[in-house]
């Protein structure tokens, strides 16, 4: 803590000092942004070959000063739009007017993105590669858990972690979850005891967009960021539709309704979203006498407010979440008697998971167009659980704060400045922060509090009208392991207007969490041994990408070819071959994740369709000494196809597939051995809807859906079933659905 004394005030002097450098001042260009003749509110305009840029009012229009005189041309662009650009454009020392019109599209090939710089920008123009999950895609499968629409993003996998209960992540390229860092509006508010569970709380009416980078992003996000990064935008109260619901029911007896609304006061706006799913129907397709899937209700209320200035361009927003879920799994006895007397039964097996967790996030912005802004992030998450008979109660609390301040030097250059604050307090009931005796009677709580300091710097240089070169660094201050540095580099070049080259490379850390990311292992209060004292996670990572437009006419064709390699030492994996005991130790080796990735996407008018074909194959092992072995649950491919065929009348098929190939599983003595491997399958979606334009002007959607058409589901997960308290009961053998073929139906609607 005490560095932070001098590197804060050093900061505020490099950053007015940088603020005070001359400014060009010959020109004013204004214009408005509409789309089907209505204003798009806050649309990013930018000037191509410079870093000069600015955002539209909320009443579409703009003012961009100080650029100097020449000949120019202009984009502008916002999410859920294809960009427009106005070329040729003379600056002289005069007032000139440019105006824009945008066409509404689902693919997302020249959006705007936040995630890859921390500012508002456009992804064709970002020296690191953004994946941009639109608002129309979260309607291709009706469902109320966000885990199911992202992981048909290429080079994306859901993997379930249990059995019973249904905890899951993401890996994105294969690597685990917790080296994915999950962001709502860019805070690092989801990891460590939330991960598991938070993400599937996350309402889609709150959503604006998603975008995911596929690589190390340890500089802007720190430690939970060296396989890449999933940021939840949420939707900004001014361009939220006035009222939304959506509404489905499906035959495996999922029901979910969600809404959400938005309202304007003078200066102020809010918007309010509200999601309730409930479960309860026992399902038991195997036959191995545990719920195919956990059944569950879960509550999450978000809501947004946010305060403008005379121009109309936000001054402070604020965001409060509250999530709540009650989750039940295991034997069928377990189910159909189930009371809050049967949890921790010794003779029944089951396991429960109440969860409640309140976060908020507020940013005020310091200087108006320049991205100046102080941001701050609360939470609380609570756990009660049982696994069986053993019992987990853990409290974690979270506070983050980062200043971040961008600067133009020139007309080519710009340089962000941050300077970031962790604190987090972790409290539970199991030898992770206590002791205990032989019996199990805990002794001492020594509940874990950590802050972690960091600064940040990212220099962005056009070098030429086709080369932009990126470089940043990041330094976080640990208290067991000192200061720790994450530099990166980021090149993209432009090959003229239709083909895109980027090379990224950068290094990260993590710090393993043994409080949180394993706590299953630790009920029963069992005793956490450290071999040594464990030194962080590194990886030096780094990915070249190319995508090139196919120009046919009306109908472009993008392809995103891309390859990924990561170099892991000190990796940390647990040993949990000792009863009773955990133990840690860095590995005596290293791992990598490697790779080739490939994407195509287009949008037929002739047809109409749109569609988005995507193909990944990678290695991810181990290499100690003479010895290598591949990591589980890492497919040796997969691959996904998204696609939606406009039909007349206003209706329209989309269908999904994702592919997942073989990989390599958990291993048991006999008489429990299963597959090392497994087979591959695939999944397949259908959905039909109908667009209903109603008198009011409003948007009715009914719809019906299939999913998982082909009725694929794969054996028990679960070893020895019957016996789920001897010793080799086992829940972690999930590598695809356990439950077959679901029909379900659900309307939408939304005001204008």
């Amino acid at each position: 803590m005490k560095y932070i004394y001098f590197v804060i005030p050093l900061l505020f002097f490099v950053l007015s000092a940088a603020s005070a450098a001359p400014r060009w001042a010959n020109t004013v260009v204004q214009g408005q942004v509409l789309a089907q003749g209505r204003p798009v509110s806050f649309a990013l305009i930018g000037v191509m070959g410079t870093t000069y840029g600015t955002q539209a009012n909320v009443d579409g229009t703009f003012k961009m000063e100080g650029l100097p005189p020449g000949e120019y041309t202009f984009i502008a662009s916002s999410m859920g739009y294809r960009s427009a650009e106005v070329a040729g454009v003379l600056v002289a020392d005069q007032m000139l007017q440019v105006d824009f019109e945008l066409e509404p599209r689902a693919i997302e090939l020249d959006g705007v993105a936040v995630t890859g710089s921390l500012t508002r920008t456009f992804v064709k123009e970002s020296p690191t590669k953004i994946n941009v999950v639109a608002p129309t895609y979260l309607e291709k499968i009706p469902t109320a858990n966000v885990m199911e629409v992202i992981e048909n993003i290429n080079g994306l996998y859901q993997q379930v972690d249990c059995g019973v209960c249904g905890t899951n992540n993401i890996r994105i390229n294969g690597m685990d979850g917790p080296y994915t860092a999950v962001l709502i509006d860019g805070m690092p508010i989801m990891s460590s005891l939330a991960a598991v569970y938070g993400l599937n709380g996350i309402s889609p009416a709150m959503i604006q967009q998603i975008e995911i980078i596929k690589g190390p992003m340890s500089t802007l996000y720190g430690s939970e960021a060296m396989g890449g990064v999933i940021n939840i935008i949420t939707k900004s109260p001014q361009t939220a539709p006035p009222f939304t619901l959506n509404a489905f029911r499906t035959a495996h007896g999922e029901n979910a309704i969600d809404a959400g609304g938005s309202g304007n006061w003078g200066r102020w706006s809010g918007m309010a979203s509200a999601t309730l799913f409930h479960n309860d129907q026992y399902h038991d397709e195997n036959g191995d006498n545990f719920a195919d899937l956990a059944l569950s209700t879960r509550t999450s209320l978000f809501a947004r407010a946010m305060r403008r200035d005379d121009a109309g361009r936000p001054l402070f927003e604020m965001s409060v979440r509250y999530y709540y879920e009650d989750r039940l799994g295991g034997t069928s006895e377990y189910i159909r008697n189930y009371t809050r007397a049967l949890r921790g039964s010794p003779t029944i097996y089951g396991e429960t998971i109440l969860t409640q967790r309140l976060e908020t996030i507020g940013t005020w912005h310091l200087r108006a167009n320049t991205g100046a802004r102080i941001d701050v992030a609360l939470n609380h998450h609570d756990q009660d659980s049982f696994y069986g008979a053993d019992s987990y109660n853990a409290r974690q609390s979270t506070a983050f704060s980062q200043l971040l301040w961008p600067l133009r030097l020139d007309e080519y250059q710009t340089l962000m400045l941050g300077a970031t604050m962790r604190g987090q307090r972790y409290d539970d009931n199991t030898g992770a922060t206590g002791t205990f005796n032989t019996v199990g009677t805990q002794l001492t709580n020594n509940p874990d509090n950590r802050w972690i300091p960091g600064l940040l710097a990212q220099h962005e240089w056009l070098v030429s009208e086709g080369l932009r070169l990126q470089t940043g660094l990041r330094i976080d201050y640990q208290q067991d392991h000192g200061w720790i540095s994450s530099p990166s580099a980021n090149l993209k070049i432009s090959a003229g207007e239709s083909t895109t080259l980027r090379l990224n490379a950068g290094t990260g850390f993590r710090i393993v969490n043994l409080f949180t990311e394993d706590h299953l292992a630790y009920s029963g209060a069992r005793a956490t041994i450290l071999l040594e004292d464990l030194a962080p996670e590194r990886s030096l990572s780094g990915t070249a990408s190319v995508q090139h437009i196919f120009d046919f006419h009306s109908n472009p064709m993008s392809l995103d070819l891309e390859g990924f390699y990561t170099y892991f030492t000190n990796k940390i994996e647990p040993d949990y071959s000792q009863p009773g005991k955990i133990v840690y130790a860095n590995l005596d080796g290293s791992s990598a994740t490697r790779g080739l990735s490939l994407t195509l996407s287009q949008s037929l008018t002739a047809i109409p369709m749109t569609f988005t074909v995507g193909a990944t194959a990678m290695d991810v092992f181990v290499a100690e000494g003479e010895r290598r072995y591949a990591l589980e649950f890492a497919p040796d491919y997969m691959g996904v196809v998204n696609a939606t065929y406009r039909l007349p009348a206003d209706w329209r098929l989309d269908y999904t597939m994702n592919l997942t190939g073989p990989m390599k599983l958990p291993q048991y003595d006999q008489p429990f051995a299963r597959d090392p491997e497994s087979n591959r399958f695939s999944i397949h979606n259908l959905q039909l809807t109908r667009d209903i334009t109603l008198r009011s002007g409003s948007l009715l959607q009914p719809y019906a859906a299939i999913e998982n058409l082909t009725d694929f589901t794969q054996d028990s997960p679960l070893v020895d079933p019957q016996n789920p308290f001897g010793e080799h009961f086992d829940t972690s053998y999930v590598y695809g659905p356990v439950h077959g073929r679901s029909i379900g139906f659900g309307v939408r609607w939304f005001t204008r």
